[in-house]
């Protein structure tokens, strides 16, 4: 005997203040990579309105750059490739790729202990705009000697 469920009210949608959505392609097929260009440009106007330099408006999407999964280290401003045990398996800095040597420096033994604190994983397609702003945001200021931390 199969058991079915059915739902038998309405939702009101008035009283929803918000919702969000999860982007697997479960429910929605999403037109890319224009839904990631609209996301970086509004992440950018956002970080404007907000006190960050005008000049950052130039930065513009690039769906080759981005790829899912990497991690953003807070400490160092770095994406890193990481494997399931915490290995770097590759660092950039902006859009510089760290040597060897540069992560040895900063990553003893090239591992990377996933903590909230340290690391935000960027994971989902939802991500990819982001990655790609994280890139350029470092890039930026590392180049731009008159702004200071």
């Amino acid at each position: 005997m199969s058991l079915r469920v059915f739902v038998n009210r309405s939702l009101r949608m008035e009283k929803i203040n918000f919702f969000g959505f999860d982007m697997d392609y479960t429910l929605v097929q999403y037109k890319s990579p224009d839904l990631e260009i609209l996301a970086f440009d509004l992440a950018v106007q956002r970080l404007i309105d907000i006190g960050y330099p005008e000049e950052i408006r130039k930065f513009k999407y690039d769906p080759i750059f981005p790829v899912r999964g990497l991690w953003f280290d807070y400490s160092y401003g770095n994406l890193l490739k990481v494997d399931g045990f915490g290995n770097i398996l590759v660092g950039m800095h902006g859009f510089k790729f760290l040597k060897t040597s540069e992560i040895e420096e900063m990553y003893p033994n090239k591992y990377l202990q996933l903590s909230e604190s340290r690391v935000f994983v960027l994971n989902t397609l939802f991500n990819l705009p982001e990655t790609h702003l994280l890139a350029y945001l470092i890039d930026f200021f590392d180049t731009h000697p008159d702004y200071t931390p």
